[in-house]
């Protein structure tokens, strides 16, 4: 018998992107992802839309399109984030180089970054809800990467929270993924000490600022909910 909190589930979008899990040149990846009320979806959709409009952006945005003569958008886009209270953030950072891909994957990356997906994602469904979780798509050397991952969150959380569907999705048509990849991507920067574009120091200092946390550069705990960043030290 399912347990009766799953007869009123809140259904949940989750839009997951990450970065630099195969830029040598980066010490730390991020995974990241973004979740919201499914049923307010689309009116948050129409809402990023009128500001992208309102500042004369392209179809699609994201943390390499920031520059100087955009700063105002991607502000916006923080007291966006900031006003829905119901839009939340999380992410895994972990440092590339302590990752024993040999030892504990078979030597496989592929399986080695899909495992640490399922540790962003495991510790953040809760019992009661449905979640509908999306990832931007990346061709994958085996086809049934993301089968895989949805079945084993499923057999892992069965009866506690639901998975309706995890699949790939194409970050052009999804402005919450590239949501998501802007603050993946003001993450990384500031992990990996980048500091050649000040308009992108003064987008993290807000960010971070916006988000109650002194700086994005620190592992936050498991009680900040708004915006959530995990230091992965496992192998």
């Amino acid at each position: 018998m399912k347990k009766k909190y799953l007869q009123e589930e809140k259904h949940i979008n989750i839009y997951c992107d990450e970065s630099n899990h195969t830029n040598k040149d980066a010490d730390f990846m991020v995974i990241g992802a973004l979740s919201y009320p499914r049923v307010k979806k689309a009116r948050i959709v129409k809402e990023i839309h009128l500001i992208k409009k309102h500042f004369s952006i392209g179809p699609e945005f994201g943390w390499k399109t920031l520059s100087p003569n955009k700063k105002e958008f991607y502000r916006a886009l923080i007291n966006l984030f900031k006003k829905e209270s119901d839009m939340r953030f999380r992410c895994i950072v972990v440092n590339r180089s302590s990752l024993d891909h040999e030892q504990y994957n078979y030597g496989d990356e592929e399986l080695g970054f899909y495992k640490l997906y399922y540790q962003l994602l495991i510790h953040w469904l809760k019992p009661g809800n449905a979640y509908h979780i999306y990832l931007d798509w990346q061709q994958n050397k085996i086809q049934n990467r993301f089968v895989e991952l949805r079945d084993i969150l499923r057999k892992k959380l069965a009866d506690e929270a639901k998975i309706i569907c995890l699949e790939p999705v194409h970050s052009q048509n999804l402005p919450l993924i590239q949501l998501t990849d802007l603050f993946i991507g003001a993450v990384g920067y500031k992990w990996n000490k980048r500091n050649t574009s000040k308009t992108k120091l003064d987008f993290c200092e807000s960010l971070a600022k916006s988000s109650g946390l002194s700086s994005l550069n620190n592992s936050t705990g498991p009680n900040f909910e708004k915006f959530n960043i995990f230091h992965f030290m496992g192998r």
